[in-house]
């Protein structure tokens, strides 16, 4: 079975841009951080193309190889458009050094500054970018976050869900600024 399954959304006008959209590694395309940011992107006239994966047998090893294998499937897929930017939520945001490489902007929900590589790629000089965070998420390192190009939403208090514990008053406000961010990096 094939481990991938892209979708690319209809778009009514010619895009600005295509947004590729790699999720999380337990977290779908269709989980509330990644559909929102869909919809924000086609609203602002983005073409969305998403990836949806099976990554349960994607190992510590595997997993750089894998994520890069599906950007490149997205990159392939995605009709053609003036720019490009990469939607990606923790295990997608591994694709970091690739879009790097590729100059495609990005916007890195939740990125994995705990991995070298990513933090590299999201430090040195490079397209824009936009890197949403929780003080309470393992895998986001304050300190890093200071040194990365581009714009920084630092959320205190909130997980790697993006979430606030079960305060759901105070999760949908820190999904409100995320989207928000959003909105802003795809206007640049």
């Amino acid at each position: 079975m094939d481990p991938y399954q892209v979708t690319v959304w209809d778009v009514d006008a010619e895009p600005v841009g295509r947004a590729l959209v790699l999720p999380g590694g337990r977290y779908q395309v269709d989980a509330p951080i990644l559909y929102w940011a869909c919809q924000v992107a086609a609203a602002a006239g983005w073409q969305v193309t998403t990836m949806r994966w099976q990554a349960e047998d994607v190992t510590a090893e595997t997993r750089v190889d894998f994520v890069e294998q599906a950007a490149e499937l997205l990159d392939a897929t995605a009709p053609p458009a003036p720019r490009t930017t990469v939607i990606a939520k923790s295990l997608g945001t591994l694709a970091a050094p690739w879009a790097t490489r590729k100059g495609y902007a990005g916007a890195w929900l939740t990125p994995l500054l705990t991995d070298p590589a990513v933090r590299e790629a999201l430090t040195v000089p490079g397209p824009p970018s936009l890197a949403v965070g929780g003080t309470a998420d393992k895998v986001w390192d304050s300190e890093a976050a200071g040194r990365l190009r581009g714009t920084v939403l630092e959320l205190d208090g909130a997980d790697h869900a993006l979430h606030r514990g079960t305060d759901w008053r105070a999760s949908l406000g820190l999904l409100e600024r995320t989207l928000a961010a959003i909105e802003q990096h795809l206007a640049r």
